[in-house]
């Protein structure tokens, strides 16, 4: 392959994913609605789409498009990929027992956190934050990690996605929040005060691999005016946190 058809596929590829993006953003949207979301004209779209169609990754319902169900499969495979991922779930759920709120795992993938497990002491109901991306500098489980990642590491996190506000209470100065990251390490847990949802309150904590690197965080979440003091969420955190560590250093 030459390399000018080389980066003719990589542009290829490139559009066909944004589509997915774009169809996501607008939770489907007609062939019109997308091009002009996208400023792509209809005709080069149209042929994205069919092939996208083709493969399950799109569905057409009446003149929309939505994503396939396709997606739900592989983001399941990915859910499950990791054998750990399963102990990170069960302590979840465990803890949803104990604290009867709802207790998140998530992990930072490409500069963002993504929650994988959101348990409630319900087996029936799955939280709805389940696939839902928060940036790393205004939720608990984000800054509990942000705050064990080197500074470089840190660094590109914060310049690839910026500090957007999205409360009132959302940290938006870069000085603010690396104080506020020293203090999550002194204390050993990191707490988001409705700063990505209004009336939002969590505590989250990270959790280490035996090597020492981010695994992912273990979150506790509900109405501030319902949750116990922070200092008593975090030591049940902690230890659901260590007896999390100590399970998977076995793996």
């Amino acid at each position: 392959m030459t390399r000018t058809n080389d980066g003719e596929w990589r542009k290829t590829t490139a559009t066909s994913l944004r589509i997915v993006d774009a169809i996501e953003e607008l939770d489907g949207a007609t062939l019109s609605e997308i091009s002009e979301h996208m400023r792509l004209s209809s005709s080069t779209l149209y042929t994205h789409l069919n092939t996208l169609e083709e493969l399950g990754y799109v569905t057409k319902i009446g003149e929309r498009y939505c994503l396939g169900l396709k997606l739900f499969h592989l983001g399941e495979i990915s859910r499950y990929r990791d054998d750990r991922y399963r102990l990170a779930k069960e302590k979840a759920f465990e803890l949803a027992n104990m604290t009867n709120e709802e207790v998140s795992f998530a992990v930072e993938e490409n500069g963002r956190s993504i929650i994988l497990f959101d348990e409630t002491n319900a087996p029936s109901r799955e939280g709805y934050q389940v696939g839902r991306y928060f940036y790393m500098h205004n939720s608990a489980s984000g800054k509990a990690m942000l705050a064990e990642f080197d500074a470089e590491y840190r660094e590109e996190v914060l310049d690839r996605w910026g500090m957007p506000r999205e409360t009132e209470n959302t940290i938006v100065d870069r000085d603010e929040l690396h104080t506020e990251l020293e203090r999550v390490r002194k204390r050993g847990y990191a707490v988001n005060d409705q700063e990505a949802l209004e009336g939002l309150r969590s505590v989250g904590v990270a959790v280490k691999s035996p090597d020492g690197d981010v695994f992912g965080s273990l979150d506790v979440s509900g109405p501030p005016y319902r949750l116990p003091p922070d200092e008593e969420l975090a030591g049940l955190l902690q230890n659901a946190v260590g007896e999390l560590e100590a399970s998977i250093g076995t793996k």
